[in-house]
């Protein structure tokens, strides 16, 4: 099998090595390139200097296939790329007709808006000046013209390339349209080099399993195997990700089996999108626990869907609404709903809701009511509390309202009362009928498929909470207190209480 192709990225501006301007550039060209096939071997960030730039690039060209510029091409002083090319390859420098012609096709526009803005004088001679500057590159210069991928037409402006250097622009938008305008002149689909890639993800620490992974990379050191191990202390869903990559898709596949053995009952299917593409991912996630055995917990599952269909099938819309308050029991109810409503109407149709309101609510609550409401497509509307009074505003509002989805379960104190998941609230009381899915769910129930299936849910969870209620009367669970060698004081993620008995025992009104 040939050798994969090689690349060297550099980056010029004064500006990046001042910390004055972020560089996104190379992040876009690494990804791109690595789809592509080719081997990233060098991303150096140098300064405007004409010397500095001519050394970089004599070195890269020389040893890389390819070497791709971002930056200093455009028409001010600080501008100096084209010239470092020229030093490099020993060049002189030329005016550019060709280049002259593409900017006199947007020179008109461009100096109508500039008279618009009140700028008058000096305005000619200042274009004069930067189309000379953005017209005059090096003589053996081949100007690439791309296709645009809106309509198949050449690109608007060209790009520079001597030998195998090939100079971007540095405004990242016109880098990432220039590359993607020019990606398959540059690398053609015949000659790309075909390669395979994974991604696997742990609750692990790296420090829990190196030792293994060392041994099982040693294994296939000799059949093009790059695993790569990168820890994350932010996710709360996986604490390593795992890279694979390969020319082969057998050797992937042998990979990928002897990695999911090293980390069995430690594996996480990571989805930073739980909310997107619901129906393919609820079947699949059902499937893989059909293949762990959890029998008892995907009857729950298909109960609770089976609720939710039945009531998304009977009344309209307009008629069904959401009691979400942000807390974990509703946020499985929040899901579900969005896989029945996307699989008869579609993910752009919005969902109705209502959050009754606590005293002294969290403000982390709250936020992650917004954020689920964008996440979700469900429109929120607010009531004062109690449940009573809350449904009887409800009413009011939306007098259509009939089935009003909840997240109780039977251990709480409102659905304690409940007989069956489906309900007509009493005769003194607003009334809705009582829908209620995971009436028979567990605590661990409700961790299991919020995990299982990465879907998001309030920050405060991590911190140690349980149960949700008003500042005033909600701690942090004791039972996940952790107190280390220093003294220091911290509290485990709420998922990781195992008594479900206790669930609400940070709350002093419950």
């Amino acid at each position: 099998m040939p050798q994969r192709k090689t690349a060297a990225i550099l980056v010029i501006g004064d500006e990046i090595l001042k910390g004055t301007t972020r560089d996104t550039n190379s992040h876009f060209l690494c990804k791109r390139l690595h789809k592509l096939g080719v081997n990233i071997r060098k991303i150096s960030v140098i300064g405007d200097d004409i010397s500095e730039i001519s050394r970089e690039v004599q070195s890269a060209s020389g040893a890389y296939d390819y070497v791709i510029t971002s930056g200093g091409v455009g028409p001010t002083h600080d501008d100096k790329t084209y010239l470092g090319l020229a030093h490099a390859f020993t060049d002189q420098m030329q005016f550019s007709d060709e280049i002259r012609q593409a900017v006199n096709r947007f020179l008109p526009t461009y100096t109508a808006k500039k008279r618009a803005e009140g700028v008058g004088e000096g305005l000619e001679e200042a274009v004069r000046l930067a189309t000379e500057k953005l017209c005059t590159i090096p003589k053996m210069s081949q100007l690439l013209w791309g296709t645009q991928k809106i309509n198949g037409s050449l690109s608007t402006f060209p790009v520079v390339r001597i030998s195998n250097v090939v100079a971007l622009p540095g405004v990242p938008k016109f880098c990432e349209r220039a590359f993607d305008e020019l990606q398959d002149q540059l690398f053609p689909i015949e000659e790309r080099q075909s390669l395979c890639f994974e991604t696997l993800y742990t609750d692990l620490d790296e420090f829990d399993f190196s030792k293994k992974l060392t041994d099982l990379a040693a294994q296939f050191e000799d059949r093009n195997v790059q695993i790569g191990s990168y820890p994350e202390l932010k996710n709360k869903f996986f604490k390593t990700k795992l890279t694979i990559e390969t020319e082969s898709s057998e050797t992937m596949e042998a990979v990928v089996t002897s990695l999911r053995e090293l980390l069995a009952g430690h594996i996480v299917y990571y989805d930073s999108h739980a909310w997107l593409d619901i129906v393919t991912k609820w079947k699949a996630f059902k499937k893989r626990k059909a293949s762990e055995n959890q029998i008892e917990f995907i009857q729950k599952l298909n109960e609770a869907e089976s609720i939710v269909e039945e009531i998304v099938e009977k009344y309209p819309l307009e008629q069904i609404a959401l009691s979400f308050n942000g807390g974990k029991d509703c946020t499985v109810l929040l899901h579900l709903l969005r896989l029945k409503v996307d699989e008869k109407y579609g993910p752009s149709t919005p969902i109705q809701g209502f959050h009754i309101m606590v005293e002294d609510q969290f403000p982390e609550a709250t936020q992650f009511i917004i954020d689920a409401a964008k996440f979700y497509n469900i429109q929120v509307l607010e009531f004062p509390g109690p449940l009573k009074t809350g449904l009887a505003a409800l009413k009011k509002t939306r007098p259509s309202i009939i089935p009003v989805l909840m997240g109780s379960r039977a251990t709480d104190p409102n659905g304690k009362y409940m007989k069956t998941p489906v309900e007509w609230t009493d005769s003194d009381w607003p009334q809705v009928l009582r829908v209620c899915p995971i009436l028979n769910w567990t605590y661990t129930d409700v961790w299991h498929m919020l995990r299982g299936l990465c879907v998001p849910y309030c920050k405060l969870y991590d911190q140690g909470y349980t149960s949700l209620g008003g500042r005033d009367n909600t701690v942090k669970h004791p039972a996940l207190r952790i107190v280390s060698s220093d003294g220091r004081e911290h509290y485990l993620p709420a998922y990781k209480l195992h008594n479900d008995a206790e669930e609400r025992c940070n709350r002093s009104n419950i």
